[in-house]
C-alpha cells in the first residue's frame, strides 16, 4: 500500500528524500502548501520554526501566491473552518481547538517576523548565501546586484576599445579577429559593417550561455591548421579541374564540382560546408576504354580525398568559429571584473557561478552562521525548471540539512519541462524517480493521480495525442518517452468520467485570408450563447506575435479581450514617457530621453492645464517641437530649456532635477506622479501606474537601490517579464489571449489552441563540456553535419532536446482547459511540427455538450 503524499506527522521519519511527481491538473500547489502548513503547526516535527523552513520557487508571482495560500490555509484553520480543521487534524497531531488557536499565533508571528517566512525564489535565497559570504570573494557585503549586465559590459568593452590603438597589442587582437571573422563570414551572412557593435552583442550572449552552465569558456585556436587545410583544399580542387580538362571526361550536371571551385577561387571556404559530395564531377564512363576508366578512378580519388579535407576544413571552423568573441571577452573580461567591484556591482549570473566553486559540505554550516538562521526543511516547486548550476548549489545545502535529520520535499512534472532555453534541466528530476541522490536519507517516489483540473473528454484528448499517436511515431517516439509524456498516469476527479468537449482541425494557411480568424470567432460567439463568459476562454498560442494577431481578430468582431501581451506596463506610452524622464535625471546629458518625455502626453496635459485653459495639449506639444527644432544643434539642450521655459522648469523640473541622486528611487518615481499629476489627469492609466509604484517598490526590497540599475533592469525585455505584468481582476469578462508559456500553472473553463507549423531554427551554440571542467562552444548545423558526421551526435542530442521542449509546449497547452477543448491547426505546405500530430486525431466538430458549471 503506497503512503499519502502528506503523512501524518507522527508517521514522518527523518532525514527523508521525497520526490513528488504531479501531472497537469493534480494540485502540486496544495501539496506543497499544505506540507508547510504541517511543519510549521506541528509539535512532532523537529527543527520547525519559522526560519528553519524554506519554500523555493523559480519567479515572483508564484512565491506570492504559495504565500497567500499558506496564510488563506492558516486563516481557515484560525477561524474555526470545519473543512479546513478536519483535514489539518488528519495530518497533525493535534486537536481541533488546538490547532485553531496555533493558527493564529502563527498568523501573528509570520506578520512580526515577516522575513523568516521563507516563501522564495531560488534566485533570491541564493543572493542572500552569497551576500553572507561576500568578503570571501572580494566583494563589499553592500554591492547591488545587476538583473541586466548590458550597461557594465558596454563600458567595459569602450573602454578597451580606447587601447585599439595603431601598434598596440590591443589592435593586433582586433585585426585578427575581423579577419577571422570575415574569413568566416558565409553568403548569407550580411556585411560587418561595425564589427565591434557585432562582436559585443556576440560577446553578451555567449556570457549568458555561458553563466548558467557555470563553466569557463575553452579557447579552441585552429587558425594555422586551418590555413593549411585551405591551401590544400584550393589545390585539390585545382588538380583535379586540371585532370578533368586532360580527361575529356563528360562533366556531371548534378555534381556540386562547379560549385565548389567557384567558392573556393572566391575564398569563400566557409560556404562550400555542408555541399553534397554524393555525385562526382565527372559521369561514370559508359564503353570498356582502359584510358578514360584510368582518368575516372583518378578523379574519383580525388573527389574522396577532397571531401576529406572539407570535413577537416569544417572541424577547424566548428570548434574555432567563436574563438575571435571569446579571444576579445578574455581581453577585456579583467576590465569587466574591476568596474563590478569599483561600482559595488555583481551580475545576478556570477552569484550561482561563484557559489558553484565555493559550496561544499564543510563551508555550508559558516554559511548558515553568517546568514543567521539554518534551513533544515527544504520544499522546491517545478522541480523539472532547475538548472544543472542551480542543482548543484542547493546540494550541499540539502545535504548539510538531512545530514541533522531535516527533509527535502521536491514536487514538479518532468512534462512540463518548457524552459529548456533557460538552461532548465528536466533529466535532473527524472534521473530522482528512479534514484536517490542522498543515500543516507529515508527516499521515497511519490505520484498525484487525480486530476482534479479536467474533464474526462480532455485527458481522454491528451491520452490519444501522447500515448497513442506520439507513441506510434518514429520520429517523437524518444523525445515524448523522455520525459514521461507515453507513460504517465491520470485520472479524472470522481464523477466527471463522461463529461467534457475535444475537437481538433486543421487549415490550409492563407495570409490574406486566414481561416484560422473565421474559426476563433465563430467559437467565441457559440461558446458565449451556450452560457460562457468570455472570461471562461482562454486562446493559446506558441509565439507572441500570434497571440497580437489573434487578439486582433477579436477586437475586429468586438469581443472584450485581455492581451497578456499588454499586460506589461513597460509596453504602455506612459510607461515610456516615465523612463525617458528617468534616463534624463540620471543622465541630463541625455538629450533624446529629455526631447521624448517633453514632446510626451504627460507633460503636454500638465503643461496645457498649467499655462491656461485656452491652450490645449496639441498646442503646447507644437510649441515645444519648435523649440527642439530650433535648438537641434545645443547641448546639452536642456540648458537652453532652462532659458526660453523658465517656468516651466522651475515648476516642473528643477525639483526632481536636485532630487535625483538623493532619493530613493520609490521616492523619486512618487514625486514624479505627484508634481505631473498622473493619478490625477491619466485616471484610465491608474492600475498601470500602481504596478509601477510596486515593482519600484519590489526592486527596492530586493536590495537594489540605484537608478542606473532599475533603468536596465526595465530595459531588460528577455527576463523579468511577470514583475511588470498588470493583474488581471478575477471578475474582468474579456477572453484570455497569451502565449502557451504564459498560460504554465493557469487553468481556464475552455481553451482554444492556435498551432501553426514550424520549423527547428537550429542552434546559436552546442555547448561541449571538456574533460577539465571548461567548456567549448560549437556551431554545428545539419549541414555541418554532412561534411563532419562527427558532430552528428552532439547535434542529434540537442535537436532531441528541442524537441522535449516542443512536445512538452503541446501538452501544457492541451491541458489548460477544465471544460472543452479546440485545438486549431494552421498547416504551412510541410505537414511538419505540430501538424502531423494533429492531422491523425479524430476529434472533427460534434454536439456539443449542455452547459453545465462545474
Amino acid at each position: 500500500m503506497t503512503k499519502p503524499v502528506t503523512e501524518r506527522d507522527s508517521d514522518l521519519c527523518f532525514p527523508h528524500f521525497i520526490v513528488l511527481k504531479a501531472s497537469a491538473g493534480s494540485g502540486k500547489t496544495r501539496a506543497l502548501t499544505k506540507r508547510f502548513v504541517q511543519f510549521i503547526l506541528s509539535d512532532s516535527i523537529p527543527k520547525n520554526d519559522l526560519q528553519n523552513i524554506l519554500a523555493v520557487t523559480f519567479s515572483n508571482n508564484a512565491a506570492r501566491e504559495m504565500k497567500e495560500r499558506i496564510l488563506l490555509w492558516l486563516k481557515s484553520a484560525a477561524m474555526n473552518d470545519a473543512g479546513n480543521l478536519n483535514e489539518l487534524s488528519g495530518i497533525i497531531s493535534s486537536d481541533r481547538d488546538c490547532l485553531a488557536e496555533k493558527a493564529e499565533d502563527m498568523i501573528e508571528k509570520i506578520l512580526e517576523n515577516y522575513p523568516d517566512f521563507q516563501v522564495r525564489t531560488i534566485d533570491s535565497f541564493m543572493a542572500t548565501v552569497f551576500k553572507a559570504s561576500a568578503i570571501d570573494f572580494g566583494y563589499n557585503p553592500e554591492f547591488d546586484i545587476l538583473m541586466n549586465n548590458d550597461a557594465v559590459m558596454e563600458y567595459s568593452f569602450n573602454f578597451f576599445l580606447k587601447n585599439v590603438k595603431e601598434g598596440t597589442s590591443e589592435a593586433a587582437l582586433f585585426d585578427a579577429v575581423i579577419s577571422t571573422l570575415n574569413e568566416n563570414k558565409r553568403k548569407d551572412t550580411s556585411f560587418l559593417w561595425d564589427p565591434s557593435s557585432a562582436l559585443l552583442e556576440e560577446i553578451k550572449k555567449i556570457y549568458r550561455k555561458l553563466a548558467v552552465t557555470g563553466k569557463k569558456p575553452k579557447i579552441e585556436e585552429y587558425a594555422a591548421e586551418s590555413a593549411v587545410v585551405k591551401e590544400k583544399i584550393r589545390e585539390a580542387l585545382e588538380d583535379m579541374e586540371f585532370m578533368i580538362g586532360q580527361s575529356g571526361l563528360d562533366r556531371s550536371g548534378k555534381s556540386t564540382y562547379k560549385a565548389l571551385l567557384q567558392l573556393v577561387r572566391e575564398g569563400r571556404f566557409a560556404d562550400i560546408i555542408g555541399k553534397g559530395l554524393k555525385t562526382p564531377p565527372v559521369n561514370k564512363v559508359k564503353k570498356a576504354d582502359s584510358i578514360a576508366q584510368g582518368y575516372y578512378d583518378r578523379i574519383i580519388g580525388m573527389w574522396s580525398e577532397f571531401g576529406k579535407l572539407a570535413g577537416y576544413y569544417t572541424t577547424f571552423y566548428v570548434r574555432s568559429c567563436f574563438a575571435p568573441y571569446l579571444k576579445v571577452y578574455e581581453q577585456f573580461s579583467a576590465i569587466i571584473e574591476n568596474t563590478k567591484r569599483r561600482q559595488g556591482k555583481i551580475f545576478i549570473e556570477d552569484i550561482n557561478r561563484n557559489l558553484a566553486e565555493y559550496l561544499n559540505n564543510e563551508i555550508v554550516p559558516d554559511v548558515y552562521f553568517r546568514i543567521g538562521e539554518t534551513v533544515f526543511h527544504f520544499l522546491i516547486d517545478e522541480f523539472q525548471d532547475t538548472s544543472p548550476i542551480q542543482w548543484r548549489n542547493l546540494f550541499p545545502l540539502i545535504e548539510n540539512s538531512l545530514s541533522q535529520k531535516g527533509s527535502a520535499f521536491v514536487v514538479g512534472d518532468t512534462k512540463q519541462a518548457i524552459y529548456g532555453f533557460r538552461d532548465a534541466d528536466y533529466t535532473i528530476m527524472k534521473t530522482f524517480e528512479s534514484r536517490n541522490p542522498f543515500p543516507s536519507a529515508e527516499y521515497a517516489v511519490q505520484e498525484l493521480r487525480v486530476n482534479y483540473r479536467s474533464l474526462q473528454k480532455i485527458l481522454d484528448f491528451n491520452n490519444k495525442v501522447f500515448k497513442d499517436i506520439v507513441l506510434k511515431s518514429d520520429a517523437y517516439r524518444d523525445a515524448a518517452r523522455r520525459s514521461g509524456l507515453t507513460d504517465y498516469l491520470q485520472e479524472v476527479k470522481e464523477g466527471r468520467e463522461s463529461q467534457g468537449y475535444a475537437e481538433a482541425g486543421i487549415f490550409e494557411r492563407d495570409d490574406e485570408r486566414p481561416p484560422e480568424r473565421k474559426k476563433i470567432q465563430e467559437v467565441v460567439h457559440e461558446l458565449h450563447k451556450r452560457g460562457f463568459r468570455y472570461g471562461d476562454m482562454a486562446i493559446l498560442t506558441q509565439k507572441n506575435e500570434d497571440a497580437v494577431r489573434a487578439a486582433a481578430w477579436l477586437n475586429e468582431d468586438d469581443i472584450p479581450f485581455i492581451s497578456y501581451s499588454s499586460l506589461d506596463v513597460r509596453r504602455r506610452k506612459i510607461m515610456g514617457e516615465i523612463v525617458s524622464l528617468l534616463n534624463f535625471l540620471s543622465s541630463p546629458t541625455d538629450d533624446l530621453a529629455f526631447a521624448t518625455f517633453v514632446l510626451g502626453n504627460i507633460f503636454a496635459e500638465t503643461t496645457a492645464q498649467h499655462a491656461s485653459a485656452e491652450h490645449a495639449p496639441e498646442e503646447m506639444t507644437g510649441r515645444f517641437r519648435e523649440f527642439f527644432f530650433m535648438h537641434r544643434k545645443t547641448r546639452p539642450i536642456y540648458k537652453a530649456f532652462q532659458r526660453e521655459f523658465g517656468d516651466l522648469w522651475d515648476t516642473y523640473f528643477a525639483g526632481l532635477f536636485k532630487a535625483s541622486g538623493y532619493l530613493p528611487i520609490y521616492d523619486l518615481v512618487s514625486e514624479i506622479f505627484t508634481v505631473f499629476r498622473v493619478f490625477e489627469i491619466f485616471e484610465d492609466e491608474e492600475s498601470a501606474l500602481v504596478k509601477i509604484l510596486e515593482v519600484v517598490k519590489d526592486f527596492e526590497g530586493a536590495g537594489y537601490n540605484s537608478l542606473r540599475d532599475f533603468l536596465g533592469f526595465a530595459d531588460d525585455r528577455e527576463g523579468g517579464e511577470a514583475e511588470w505584468n498588470m493583474n488581471v481582476p478575477k471578475n474582468t469578462d474579456a477572453v484570455h489571449v497569451m502565449t502557451i508559456h504564459k498560460a504554465k500553472g493557469l487553468g481556464f473553463p475552455v481553451a482554444l489552441v492556435l498551432l501553426y507549423e514550424e520549423k527547428s531554427r537550429g542552434f546559436d551554440y552546442i555547448v561541449e563540456e571538456g574533460e577539465e571542467g571548461g567548456a567549448c562552444l560549437l556551431k554545428i548545423t545539419k549541414d555541418i553535419c554532412n561534411s563532419a558526421p562527427d558532430f552528428e551526435g552532439l547535434y542529434r542530442e540537442e535537436m532531441m532536446k528541442d524537441k522535449v521542449n516542443r512536445l512538452n509546449s503541446l501538452y501544457v497547452g492541451f491541458t489548460r482547459p477544465e471544460q472543452e477543448l479546440y485545438v486549431i491547426g494552421v498547416r504551412g505546405g510541410n505537414n511538419g511540427y505540430p501538424i502531423d500530430l494533429i492531422s491523425k486525431l479524430d476529434y472533427p466538430p460534434s454536439d456539443k455538450p449542455d452547459r453545465r458549471p462545474i
